[in-house]
């Protein structure tokens, strides 16, 4: 047991600390006092249980790990704890074999812009609208911050982009908060994963998916929000984050 633990400090320590904006020493020791013996065997297989999370950003994550060891970690959470240690420990060692002159201690922040050049074309973020060929090539993000915003990412190379974007209020494109939240449904999601959504309220998804191919000029016969073996699918990459900013947790 004193080396199961002894592994589990040194992981947890080798990731939380690695970041020179993470000051949470008091904190991470109350991680490892709440960790048990299935968490350890997690980490250990190095599994990424809860994969939703890769399309988050490092901050993102890293905030959520505090927030829910603030609250108490739940033996339900423990896959999402061990999840994020083991993505944010795989960008980082990604981070050092590509980071040459950059800070040992870098920020999340700077972490991912390294990991996920931006097609940068101004020096100004969010200036730029943009076109999309199909939906696998947009990103939704909201935020319960912000409930009446949408905001609109182009997908480069598999990530969302931080200057290819722009933002709606959900009135502009006759949307409201039930179809909202048929879309933040797909923020703890899987890509291949469906939403279980009445089928006696197409009606719904009917309307959104109208918004959606007004305002990105798709043809009307493909629709981002589709049928599948009964249950509502999308191409559309979502993250939604919650009142305290971090990515949803499953309901």
């Amino acid at each position: 047991a004193p080396l199961k633990k002894k592994f589990l400090k040194n992981t947890v320590l080798s990731v939380l600390l690695n970041f020179k904006t993470i000051n949470q020493n008091p904190l991470i020791e109350n991680i490892l006092k709440q960790l048990s013996e299935e968490f350890i065997k997690n980490l250990k297989n190095k599994r990424v249980q809860a994969q939703y999370l890769n399309k988050y950003d490092s901050r993102g994550l890293l905030e959520l790990v505090f927030r829910l060891a603030k609250k108490g970690i739940h033996k339900k959470e423990f896959g999402i704890v061990s999840s994020i240690l083991r993505i944010i420990e795989k960008r980082y060692n990604e981070y050092q074999l590509i980071s040459n002159n950059h800070p040992e201690k870098p920020s999340p922040e700077f972490m991912d812009r390294i990991l996920y050049p931006s097609d940068k074309i101004t020096s100004l973020e969010g200036t730029n609208t943009f076109t999309i060929v199909n939906w696998k090539q947009l990103n939704i993000e909201l935020r319960d911050k912000e409930p009446n915003q949408i905001i609109f990412k182009k997908i480069i190379n598999g990530i969302p982009s931080s200057h290819k974007v722009f933002e709606k209020n959900l009135n502009e494109i006759h949307l409201g908060m039930t179809t909202r939240n048929i879309i933040k449904a797909f923020g703890s999601l899987d890509s291949d994963q469906y939403y279980n959504h009445p089928l006696n309220k197409k009606d719904q998804v009917f309307r959104l998916n109208k918004a959606l191919k007004e305002l990105f000029k798709i043809p009307n016969l493909i629709n981002p929000f589709f049928w599948k073996r009964n249950q509502l699918s999308t191409e559309i990459q979502v993250t939604a984050f919650d009142k305290h900013k971090t990515p949803v947790l499953p309901s």
